[in-house]
């Protein structure tokens, strides 16, 4: 993980076609091996979490490569490796894992990114009903010694909710996603793919919860 933190940080500086093609080479050599380790990660998970098996790692990760149609933003390249472990990998509405190696962040994620608003509703509908389950998921020490919410809000309370909802603070969220942030002496270990796999289990209630709404 290193060698492959060195890589991007070199590619964060030369972003462009032209440097990658003459490094193509050792792109093609770290990516391997990094998408090997993924695939074992993916394999961890899914000895305590279902939905992980099956996942082929091609449909866990993303590509390198940007899509910068629409963007004012030219780079080409991405300069983080990142991957989606949970049902439908990448393509997923559902609650998820999420890992993101890069070089402004590193982090280990878990949860529902930007869902549309009907599954939101949905969402904020499950919270308020099952409170009790919710805040003994999200307050459960394996969470919080871990774990921050990264979540944009409302500024007010969503339509029928009071004001004085004793869970105001979540029903405002516009997505549920906690993020545990790392740094590169993370790595630093016989086994980081085993310590990545640990890390995420504390999420599985989560996504159990969240993933209701798919029932």
């Amino acid at each position: 993980m290193h060698e492959v933190l060195a890589f991007l940080r070199q590619l964060a500086i030369n972003n462009d076609r032209t440097w990658f093609k003459a490094h193509k080479d050792r792109f093609d050599v770290l990516r391997k091996s990094w998408e090997q380790d993924m695939e074992r990660l993916i394999g961890l998970v899914a000895d305590y979490d279902p939905q992980a098996r099956g996942l082929a790692v091609k449909d866990s990760v993303y590509r390198i490569y940007r899509d910068i149609r629409f963007s004012h933003d030219k780079r080409p390249f991405k300069d983080y490796f990142s991957g989606v472990i949970g049902k439908g990998g990448r393509h997923t509405v559902q609650s998820c894992y999420y890992a993101h190696f890069g070089v402004e962040e590193l982090m280990l994620c878990g949860g529902i990114w930007w869902p549309e608003k009907p599954l939101l509703e949905q969402l904020r509908l499950l919270i308020d009903a099952e409170s009790d389950e919710f805040l003994a998921i999200i307050n459960a020490p394996a969470i919080t010694s871990r774990y921050r919410w990264m979540s944009r809000s409302l500024k007010t309370m969503p339509k029928g909710y009071p004001k004085e909802h004793p869970l105001a603070q979540y029903l405002k969220m516009k997505e549920y996603l906690l993020v545990m942030n790392l740094d590169e002496d993370y790595f630093d270990c016989e086994d980081w793919v085993e310590r990545v796999a640990s890390d995420l289990q504390p999420l599985k209630p989560l996504h159990d919860f969240l993933n209701y709404v798919f029932e």
